[in-house]
C-alpha cells in the first residue's frame, strides 16, 4: 500500500493550520502594538497598525471586533460620530460571529451611544433593548443606563435623565444627574453631586460641567478651589487640543480605508440592521401574543362575574376608569386620550368584555336600539382600521 498520498496530505494539513496560526499570531501583534501606540497618544501610527490588523487574513472574529472597535473609539475621541457608528456596526457584526455575547452587546452599546449624541433617541433606545435583550445582566448594566440617560439629556428631557441616573450610580450618571439637576434649576441637588465629583475626577468634560455649576449655583464652595480648577481644566484642554489634530489624521487615514471597500461595510451594516429589526420584531410581536393572552383571561374572568358593576366600581367614572386601567392594561387611559367621551368609554369596554345591546343598554339604562348607533359612533371616533368595536377596543388594549 502506498502511504505517500497520506503522508502529503497531512503535511499539507499540518502546513495550513501553521500558517493560519500565524496569520492569527501576526494579526494579534498588530492589535496589541496598536493599543500600546494609542496608549502614548500615537494616534496615527496605531490606526495604521489597526488597519493592517484589520486586512489581514486572520480568522479570529473576535480579535477583528476589537480592532474595529479601537478604530471606532479613536472616531469617538475625535467626535467623528456618524464614522464611529458605521465602524461600531462593522465591530458589532464581527462580535457576533464570535458568537461572544457579551462583546456583542457592547457593540450594540456603542452603537447607541452614537445614535443618542447624533440626537436619534428613538434609534439609540431600539439599539439599547437590543443589548439589553442579548446579555440582560452586568457588567453590561451601567453602560446601558449611562447611554438610556444620554439620549434623553441630549434632547433635553431631564426628568428622564434623573429616572434613568437614580442611585447607585457611577461617575458617569452621577455627573449627567448634576446636568439635570442644573439645567431644572434645583441648584441644591446639582451642587451636592457637583461636589461628589470633583475630588475624583480629571475628565475635561465633566470638570467644565462642574467649573459651571459651582460658579453659577453654589456661593459656598472656596475659590482657591475654584482656581485650582479652572487651572487644570487648562491644561487638560491644552492636551486634549495636541491630541485631537492626531486623532484626526488617524480618522482621515479610516475614512480612506472605508472609501476604497465601501461595498463590505454597507453589507455588514445592512446586515445588522436587519439582524435588529427582526429580533425586535419577533419581541414585538410575542410581547403582543403574551398581553392578548392576559388580557382575554382578564375578559372571561370579568364576563363570568356575578356583578359586574361591582367589579368596575360603575357608580363613579373616576373610579370605573381606574378599575378598567388596573384590570385591562390602561384601556380607559388609552380610549380617554383618543378623546372618547364619558358614554364612549363605557360602551368599548363593555364591547371588549362581550356583553349584548341588550346586557349593555341595562347597565347604561338605555333602549338596546340605541346601544348599536352609539357602538358604531364609537367606533368611527376610534378610528382604528378593521373588524367590530370590540375588535379595534382589543387592538388598542394590546398595543
Amino acid at each position: 500500500m502506498n502511504k505517500r498520498p497520506y503522508i502529503v496530505l497531512i503535511i499539507s494539513v499540518l502546513a495550513l493550520v501553521s500558517c493560519e496560526q500565524r496569520t492569527n499570531n501576526d494579526a494579534r501583534a498588530l492589535y496589541e502594538q496598536g493599543k500600546m501606540l494609542r496608549a502614548e497618544d500615537e494616534h496615527v501610527q496605531a490606526m495604521q497598525c489597526f488597519l493592517q490588523a484589520a486586512h489581514s487574513r486572520t480568522n479570529d472574529q473576535e480579535l477583528l471586533g476589537r480592532v474595529w472597535s479601537n478604530m471606532a473609539n479613536m472616531c469617538r475621541q475625535a467626535n467623528e460620530h456618524q464614522t464611529a457608528y458605521r465602524v461600531y456596526a462593522i465591530s458589532a457584526n464581527h462580535f457576533f460571529a464570535s458568537g461572544d455575547s457579551l462583546t456583542f452587546a457592547y457593540a450594540l452599546n456603542n452603537m447607541a451611544w452614537e445614535q443618542a449624541v447624533m440626537a436619534h433617541k428613538d434609534s439609540a433606545l431600539a439599539l439599547v433593548d437590543s443589548a439589553i435583550s442579548v446579555y440582560p445582566q452586568p457588567p453590561l448594566t451601567d453602560k446601558i443606563r449611562e447611554t438610556q440617560a444620554a439620549a434623553c439629556l441630549f434632547l433635553q428631557q431631564y426628568d428622564s435623565v434623573l429616572f434613568y441616573t437614580a442611585p447607585p450610580a457611577n461617575d458617569y450618571l452621577l455627573m449627567l444627574r448634576a446636568q439635570a439637576y442644573s439645567w431644572l434649576l434645583q441648584n441644591d441637588s446639582a451642587t451636592y453631586y457637583a461636589r461628589i465629583l470633583l475630588p475624583r475626577t480629571t475628565n475635561v468634560f465633566f470638570l467644565d460641567d462642574i467649573y459651571y455649576i459651582l460658579t453659577h449655583n453654589d456661593r459656598s464652595t472656596d475659590i482657591s478651589a475654584l482656581r485650582a480648577l479652572s487651572s487644570e481644566r487648562a491644561d487638560i484642554q491644552r492636551a486634549i487640543g495636541v491630541r485631537h489634530g492626531q486623532l484626526m489624521q488617524a480618522v482621515q487615514l479610516l475614512e480612506q480605508d472605508l472609501e476604497k471597500e465601501p461595498g463590505p461595510w454597507l453589507i455588514i451594516a445592512a446586515a445588522l440592521i436587519i439582524l435588529i429589526a427582526t429580533y425586535m420584531g419577533t419581541r414585538y410581536l410575542l410581547a403582543r401574543k403574551k398581553r392578548k393572552d392576559i388580557l382575554l383571561r382578564q375578559l372571561q374572568l370579568l364576563s363570568e362575574s356575578e356583578n359586574l358593576r361591582q367589579e368596575l366600581e360603575w357608580d363613579d367614572f373616576a373610579s370605573f376608569c381606574r378599575k378598567v386601567d388596573y384590570l385591562l392594561m390602561g384601556l380607559a387611559a388609552r380610549l380617554a386620550a383618543r378623546e372618547l367621551k364619558e358614554q364612549d368609554i363605557r360602551i368599548a369596554v363593555l364591547a371588549l368584555i362581550g356583553m349584548s345591546h341588550k346586557e349593555i343598554a341595562d347597565l347604561l339604562n338605555c333602549s338596546p336600539k340605541s346601544i348599536g348607533k352609539q357602538k358604531d359612533l364609537t367606533a368611527r371616533k376610534i378610528g382604528v382600521s378593521g373588524g367590530s368595536l370590540q375588535s379595534k377596543v382589543l387592538n388598542i388594549a394590546i398595543a
